[in-house]
């Protein structure tokens, strides 16, 4: 990691802000000075994040002091209550980064309102609209192409930080035709425990377009469309016309799990595919992929960091090139890791 350790400040304290809170409180990768957040009880805020029902207690101590967070008695984290992430003042703690983990579209006047106040970079965690200038960034794929021009910056979808560096090495190893992908991926805030309404999600005025997403989500699993590959084609705009997919929502609350199917352009045994992952393991600078070969459930694979960990017990090929490859991956802490991740390239850029 760099010497320098930039001020970032986190808009949108909910499930990947917490976690990219976490994560940098075990790694010190930078320095955590603000949080912006709608909810404006600060005791509730690090009640949350001392608390997890998914990660288990904070490592060390925080709690709410006035207006801040206080992190193990010596970091003050300065809590801010604006409705918009231009709306806060970070320039008033000399923020250098504000990681959008709202979780909602960026739109161009905020950006431009982050800017005026001296913000260097600003990292999205979501897929932004095509017209915004706004840079698709996969860690351990494009991101050594950012610079310290790229403003706005966005780590797209959990998904497409599993599948995208998959599709790379194996494009790059052996070539790819087309494929198929099913992503079954835990509940989100906005589903339903019981049966109702199709609630928005994170995105305001937005209904869902099927009434399955305001069914149970502790009791069924839930088809749906999925945004990976459009997500992922950001970044390898090959796959948007070489890929078919679906989603399904699963009854669980975190980690995972894409079943690819690929027809090769130059087929290959499945011992020279396992080879090629663990040999992009043993020299990626970030922990971006893993491999398994252990009989292991989704579960095993909680608060794991790599985007993807390719469960090598399913990994099969066929002489017309077909493959078959299952993944796991956090879609909290693994994704939030990438996150940490650019900030850290980030800090060497600026050195």
């Amino acid at each position: 990691m760099s010497n320098k350790k930039l001020r970032v400040g986190i808009h949108g304290f909910g499930r990947i802000g917490r976690a990219v809170a976490r994560i940098n409180f075990e790694r010190n990768a930078f320095e955590l000075v603000a949080i912006n957040d709608v909810n404006p009880d600060v005791d509730n805020l690090a009640y949350l994040l001392k608390y997890d029902s998914t990660y288990g207690r904070f490592k060390g101590e925080a709690k709410a002091e006035g207006n801040a967070i206080v992190i193990n008695k010596d970091q003050r984290v300065h809590v801010f209550n604006a409705d918009a992430p231009g709306s806060a003042r970070w320039s008033d703690l000399g923020v250098d980064i504000v990681i959008d983990a709202a979780g909602r579209p960026v739109l161009p006047g905020e950006l431009d309102r982050l800017k005026a106040q001296g913000v260097r970079h600003c990292i999205v965690t979501n897929e932004t609209p095509l017209a915004l200038p706004v840079k698709p960034v996969i860690v351990g794929v494009n991101h050594e192409t950012v610079s310290v021009a790229d403003f706005a910056l966005s780590t797209v979808t959990c998904d497409a930080n599993a599948f995208v560096p998959v599709m790379s090495l194996l494009q790059e190893k052996f070539g790819v035709d087309y494929g198929s992908l099913t992503t079954l991926h835990p509940w989100l805030g906005y589903q339903k425990l019981l049966d109702g309404r199709a609630l928005p999600d994170s995105n305001p005025g937005h209904v869902p377009s099927t009434y399955v997403l305001g069914r149970s989500a502790t009791q069924s699993l839930i088809p749906k469309t999925t945004s990976c590959i459009r997500a992922s084609s950001l970044v390898l705009p090959w796959l948007e016309e070489a890929f078919v997919s679906v989603s399904y929502r699963v009854p669980t609350a975190i980690v995972s799990s894409a079943d690819i199917v690929i027809k090769l352009s130059r087929p290959t045994d499945r011992a020279t595919v396992i080879a090629a992952f663990e040999e992009a393991e043993k020299k990626q600078r970030y922990p971006v992929l893993c491999n398994s070969h252990e009989a292991l459930v989704s579960v095993d694979f909680a608060g794991t960091e790599c985007s993807a960990a390719v469960d090598h017990r399913w990994t099969s090929s066929r002489k017309a090139g077909q493959l078959k490859l299952i993944l796991w991956y956090d879609n909290e802490w693994g994704y939030g890791s990438r996150v940490v991740d650019l900030v850290d390239h980030l800090a060497g850029l600026h050195g």
